[in-house]
């Protein structure tokens, strides 16, 4: 079984450009949920406004490849961000743990086997 990949999309976003960046996180997000491989996105915001990453993208999809064909198409959408910068990077689940009840500690292969 393949797990799928993690991108994680730090973006520094200057203060008064909030709203011009969620627009085209929006923009940009609804575009990708439809694309083969896509299985989800969630944008953090931090708590702490002078924190240097405002906004943190966690996504995931099936394979670094169909994030890339998706990317590819996308191209022009993703390139328009005119309120930030983006630091994007992708990862694979090393561990992790729940608090459900003898969970305990997790693999990548036990997380997305449910």
């Amino acid at each position: 079984m393949t797990t799928p990949v993690v991108l994680i999309n730090v973006f520094e976003v200057p203060v008064g450009t909030e709203q011009t960046f969620l627009e085209w996180w929006r923009k940009s997000s609804e575009a990708l949920r439809h694309e083969p491989g896509f299985i989800d996105a969630r944008l953090h915001r931090s708590l702490d406004r002078n924190a240097r990453f405002q906004f943190i993208n966690i996504a995931h999809w099936d394979t670094e490849e169909a994030l890339d064909q998706a990317r590819a198409r996308h191209r022009d959408i993703l390139g328009s961000l005119a309120a930030g910068k983006g630091t994007p990077a992708l990862y694979e689940v090393a561990a992790a743990y729940s608090r459900e009840q003898g969970a305990g500690l997790l693999t990548a292969e036990q997380i997305w086997s449910n």
